[in-house]
């Protein structure tokens, strides 16, 4: 069976907190922030949080911040690295949120909502959980061809493992019509739902290094730990070549998504 699922354990998680997200989630994570209008004081559900980016840097501003994942070793580093910041992580299904009616100001989810697989039942429970008047703001990525990042990654798996392992950096990119988004908003009794094509160029000064890290925090990373060195470097090496003019020792790359911005109705 194709894997499509992101769940990372043990040193895989603390690899994505290493090297994807001061690159690829902490980007993104600011201007999600700021789309929400959080100030101090107000309360954000994390939604698939991860290792808590959105989380941590939220609590940094003021902001009583909540993570919720399903994944364990995601929230045990979310948990390690935002000691002393105002935030709390649980253990937490979209599909079936264990918090109260009404009680945050926003939800964030970051390359979250395509992993769903009952994306109008999440969206439903969002809305349950969210003030009159507060909002949901969601990120997920547009297709491959406009997203060297995961395309570099299909091409090179597919090459050196076969296609059946590329479902995972597939699904990715596997929600990427912004009419279809804003119908599972609207048909969860979201107002004023607005979808934006946003593209972040975002950069790793060391290629080499990103990439390395890269393949070793996703869910082929234990074939990947099992290749001779030689193989590995030629799958870093094809990776960082199907960055194509997007790499030049360092990488600076477009990283193309749907930004979804919907409120509940006071």
């Amino acid at each position: 069976m194709t894997n499509t699922e992101w769940q990372l354990s043990g040193n895989m998680a603390e690899r994505y907190e290493e090297y994807l997200v001061p690159v690829i989630f902490m980007p993104w994570a600011n201007h999600l922030i700021a789309r929400a209008g959080l100030v101090p004081g107000d309360s954000l559900l994390d939604l698939a949080c991860g290792t808590g980016i959105v989380a941590r840097l939220a609590a940094q501003s003021g902001v009583m911040a909540t993570g919720g994942d399903i994944n364990p070793a995601m929230l045990a580093v979310a948990k390690e690295r935002a000691a002393g910041l105002d935030a709390s992580f649980h253990s937490a299904d979209a599909q079936d949120l264990p918090f109260e009616d009404e009680i945050f100001d926003a939800v964030i989810c970051q390359q979250g909502l395509q992993f769903f697989p009952d994306k109008p039942a999440a969206m439903s429970e969002c809305l349950r959980v969210i003030k009159p008047g507060g909002q949901a703001v969601f990120c997920t990525a547009r297709g491959l061809e406009e997203n060297p990042l995961m395309r570099a990654q299909v091409t090179a798996f597919g090459r050196h493992f076969g296609e059946e392992t590329t479902g995972a950096i597939r699904a990715v990119c596997g929600f990427p019509d912004p009419d279809e988004m804003r119908s599972v908003f609207e048909g969860a009794g979201f107002g004023q739902v607005a979808v934006e094509k946003v593209v972040l160029d975002l950069e790793a000064e060391d290629g080499p290094a990103f990439v390395n890290g890269l393949m070793m925090a996703t869910p082929v990373a234990d074939r990947i730990a099992a290749m001779t060195p030689t193989d590995r470097t030629a799958l870093q090496n094809d990776i960082l070549k199907g960055f194509g003019t997007y790499y030049d020792f360092a990488l600076r790359f477009p990283h193309s998504a749907n930004i979804v911005v919907a409120s509940r109705s006071v």
